[in-house]
């Protein structure tokens, strides 16, 4: 993965980071997702790794449930989604 589409992965993990849920659930799902972000970036290959499906899942679980609050967070969710198809993975 190239430093463009890790950037664009870093910028989301600094969105989910402005985001403050009252919600318990939504804040737990938030931490996943930066967890999950966290360790993607931070490897060598992602692409080899088998933490893929694990990301995919924790990003189409955050759409799913900001959609209707978070439309902002939302839209920078499906751009990651984007650049990972983007990258073939």
């Amino acid at each position: 993965m190239d430093d463009k589409n890790k950037g664009t992965l870093k910028s989301l993990r600094h969105k989910l980071s402005e985001v403050t849920p009252a919600n318990p659930k939504v804040k737990a799902q938030i931490e996943l997702l930066n967890n999950e972000l966290d360790q993607f970036v931070s490897m060598p290959n992602p692409e080899d790794s088998g933490s893929i499906p694990a990301l995919q899942i924790a990003l189409q679980n955050a759409i799913e449930s900001f959609e209707d609050h978070h439309p902002d967070l939302t839209e920078a969710i499906r751009i990651a989604i984007n650049t990972l198809v983007n990258a073939g993975i």
